[in-house]
């Protein structure tokens, strides 16, 4: 076997067999051996490559096929909102965007190919850097960094560094074995087994509650249906039924996913009215368009409604999805917007906290918002639990909303916050703040989970970095 991996030329389609089966590493499979193989495979084709064009040619064909078994379900989305044309664009265009971030970092390790050790760490280093510089240009895509392969006990260690510091840490494990580097591949490989430690043991603490209980309503609508004038009554005698379902304990707060209701409701009185007739006490929580005076302006928002119809609070999504939401250079780009309505949403004000008589003040986040690691909170004000409702039904049966629900979690540890999580058609969940679900409804369940909202921890050092890094000021880091 070490005969077999040792040897000086990997052959392109065994490169492609090995990117491909790299991408199995993350959810729902949660893997990092794979992962770690993929990396060692990658190395050793890479250091005997003697051409510059080629070693980049092969480096971007690798990432292009791990990429392609994460993020297949793009290709899914455009089936879904009536573009079937377009499945092989979808299924080929995100990994050639997200792969070439990786194939262009990495491209400095072949200077150094003749010093295995240098090679290897300047690779890592590369990578690392492709996966920060894909979370932040063109308005940013940090889905399935390689942190996000690991269980829930090394994920407790993204509460000291984030999900980029695990990243470079999982990453660098991988090359210290590629590398052969005895003492640091011990120094790593012990760093990680005290923080599985560690994980292992924090984990044990009990998952506590408030007295405020929530109705998290899932109620699986069609995608194809969902705006089509014809079946609104439909979806929406689904939500009031699910809402009025008689409750075991009183529910305090009842939530609906992303765009729930596809109307402005700010417009209509009489269907707000309507909307607080469904709750016998506290609030309802929707998704639904906002619109303004400027008739070029329409938001995807969230609402705040009383049990008599008067909005309590809104929120917008500020971060939105490219061609879901809005068209990139419009003037010049051919493809078109994927989601009803021919106008361009607008971007919200940035993360807010808002307060409820009786409601611990919460975070909302919208849809894929809950990705964006350090970007969850306003700083300034920080909340005791987070609110991300989303769609997510053009993901299909596919492994994204397991990949979402994943990244999720891992919000919930790094801001030592519970995340309260209602998706149209799954994967709805209550989070505490070590990342454990709680509560949950499967993919495609139509039904609704009545919970008491988990206590929030206290700040994490993470968090205290971030803020530091924001200028927020220091703030005393509690472990």
């Amino acid at each position: 076997m070490n005969k077999f991996l040792n040897f000086q030329s990997i052959n392109l389609k065994f490169l492609i067999i090995f990117g491909i089966i790299g991408g199995f590493a993350f959810a729902p499979i949660n893997q990092p051996i794979i992962l770690y193989l993929s990396i060692y495979i990658l190395l050793t084709h890479l250091e005997v490559q003697k051409n510059f064009r080629i070693f980049f040619r092969n480096a971007f064909i690798f990432f292009f096929c791990f990429f392609l078994t994460q993020l297949y379900w793009v290709s899914w989305a455009l089936k879904v909102y009536g573009l079937p044309e377009l499945m092989p664009i979808g299924l080929i265009g995100m990994p050639i965007i997200i792969g070439i971030f990786p194939a262009i970092c990495v491209l400095p390790s072949y200077f150094f190919k003749d010093n295995k050790i240098k090679f290897a760490w300047i690779f890592c280093i590369g990578w690392c850097l492709s996966e920060i510089a894909r979370s932040f240009l063109f308005t940013g895509f940090p889905w399935n960094l390689n942190g996000y392969v690991w269980d829930l006990p090394i994920l407790q260690s993204t509460r000291f560094f984030g999900i980029f510091g695990l990243s470079f840490l999982t990453t660098a494990s991988a090359v210290v074995l590629y590398a052969r580097q005895k003492y640091l591949g011990i120094i790593i490989f012990c760093a990680l087994s005290g923080l599985w430690i560690d994980g292992h043991l924090r984990l044990k603490n009990p998952s506590l509650n408030t007295d405020v209980c929530l109705r998290l309503v899932q109620p699986a609508i069609n995608q194809q249906e969902k705006w089509h004038p014809d079946f609104f009554e439909k979806n929406l005698s689904i939500l009031e039924i699910l809402t009025t379902l008689e409750a075991e304990k009183p529910v305090h707060l009842t939530i609906w996913p992303e765009a729930a209701i596809t109307i402005p409701i700010a417009d209509h009185a009489d269907f707000l009215a309507r909307l607080g007739s469904f709750i016998k006490r506290g609030h309802l929580i929707t998704g639904a368009p906002r619109r303004t005076y400027d008739p070029d302006k329409a938001f995807s928002s969230l609402y705040v409604i009383d049990s008599k119809g008067l909005i309590h609070a809104t929120f917008d999504k500020f971060h939105l999805v490219p061609f879901g939401e809005y068209v990139p250079l419009r003037s010049l780009n051919p493809f078109p917007k994927l989601t009803d309505g021919k106008l361009d949403y607008s971007p919200g004000d940035g993360p807010r906290t808002i307060s409820l008589p009786g409601i611990p003040p919460f975070s909302p986040l919208i849809c894929y918002e809950v990705i964006f690691s350090g970007a969850v909170i306003d700083a300034k004000n920080r909340p005791k639990w987070l609110l991300n409702i989303t769609n997510d039904a053009w993901y299909g049966e596919t492994s994204g909303p397991y990949q979402h629900l994943k990244i999720t979690q891992v919000r919930a540890i790094e801001e030592g916050l519970p995340l309260v999580r209602v998706a149209n058609n799954g994967i709805s969940a209550v989070i505490d703040g070590f990342g454990r679900i709680v509560n949950q409804l499967e993919l495609n369940k139509i039904g609704f989970i009545d919970a008491y909202l988990p206590i929030d921890l206290p700040q994490t050092p993470y968090r205290n970095f971030i803020n530091l890094f924001l200028g927020m000021g220091k703030n005393s880091i509690i472990l």
